[in-house]
């Protein structure tokens, strides 16, 4: 009896490796650089369109050179606001889902209490859409019309005055306002989503990609072929994304620049609604509670918005 060693042979040289089956049966098909790319570019891309931004607004620099209008001031938008809230957005979309739909909810509650309100309108005045200035002390105005006996300290301007002379006071919030008011200085739903920046191509491309793996997945599942682990977590991040922007359908994205409400330069801007809660003195108990509080949406209690420059990035209204 011949041993199992006598029986073993070289391979012969004129077998070659297209002749042999693959392990998976679509090695021809599916490499690990096509299913990263596939993966990775899917999760950016829905992630990066899906997100809709509160007005993130500064005040213009006076003079500003060249340099800066060109280059500084696109890059400071995007690694101070745009690029930290895209990363929240990879490493916890659960939390962006959950602050769009409190958003959703609000900007619905919102149009329901201003006629001709749409939820676009709520979302508006969510995100920070409206912000106080104060005219200059020689600036001519009038107030405000007001259909009710309340007075009102709102102003209009009613003279040339240069815009850079404005000061920047702080956003505004619904409680802000009386209705007639809101009537009266909101644009139309139509004219809101023009000062978004969508671009409609970038969503066509965003839809046939997320389409395009949805489908190959499906194909896989239908010829019972298992897949990886990054495909998997893919889909989780499609379908999340796609709640995300099926609850801010109606919110204008990328707005830059509110609507200027004016007082005039004597006139006082006190904090609407209660007084807004303080966190702990203790460093830890602090940290503690603001981690609890933004897990569950309550930051904005926290927030005194006459103080602020600018909406809060997670300002739910």
């Amino acid at each position: 009896m011949q041993s199992a060693h006598s029986e073993a042979g070289p391979i012969p040289a004129s077998i070659e490796l297209r002749d042999m089956g693959s392990c998976d049966g679509q090695n021809d098909q599916r490499t690990l650089a096509n299913i990263v790319w596939s993966c990775f570019s899917t999760i950016f891309l829905c992630t990066w369109v899906a997100i809709h931004p509160n007005v993130h607004f500064r005040a213009e620099r006076q003079n500003p050179r060249w340099t800066e209008t060109w280059l500084w001031d696109s890059l400071h938008e995007l690694v101070t606001y745009k690029l930290p809230l895209f990363v929240w957005a990879l490493l916890v979309p659960e939390y962006i889902l959950s602050w769009a739909v409190r958003q959703y909810v609000q900007a619905g509650a919102f149009s329901e209490k201003v006629p001709g309100w749409t939820r676009t309108h709520g979302h508006f005045m969510i995100m920070g859409g409206f912000h106080l200035f104060r005219l200059p002390a020689d600036a001519p105005s009038i107030p405000l019309p007001l259909e009710t006996s309340q007075p009102s300290n709102f102003v209009i301007p009613s003279g040339r005055h240069s815009r850079r002379e404005d000061v920047l006071v702080c956003p505004l919030k619904f409680d802000d306002f009386s209705v007639d008011i809101l009537e009266i200085i909101a644009p139309t739903e139509t004219e809101l989503k023009d000062r978004g920046k969508s671009d409609g191509l970038t969503k066509i491309i965003v839809l046939f990609q997320t389409l395009w793996f949805v489908i190959q997945c499906i194909a896989r599942g239908t010829q019972h072929l298992p897949l990886t682990e990054l495909e998997v977590v893919t889909l989780a991040y499609a379908t999340l994304n796609f709640f995300i922007y099926v609850f801010w359908w109606d919110k204008p994205r990328n707005v830059e620049c509110p609507i200027r409400v004016y007082k005039t330069s004597t006139a006082s801007h006190g904090e609407s609604g209660g007084k807004a809660e303080e966190w702990d003195e203790n460093w830890v108990a602090r940290w503690m509670d603001k981690i609890f509080q933004y897990i569950t949406g309550g930051q904005d209690q926290y927030v005194t918005m006459s103080e602020e420059r600018s909406i809060p990035m997670f300002w739910s209204g």
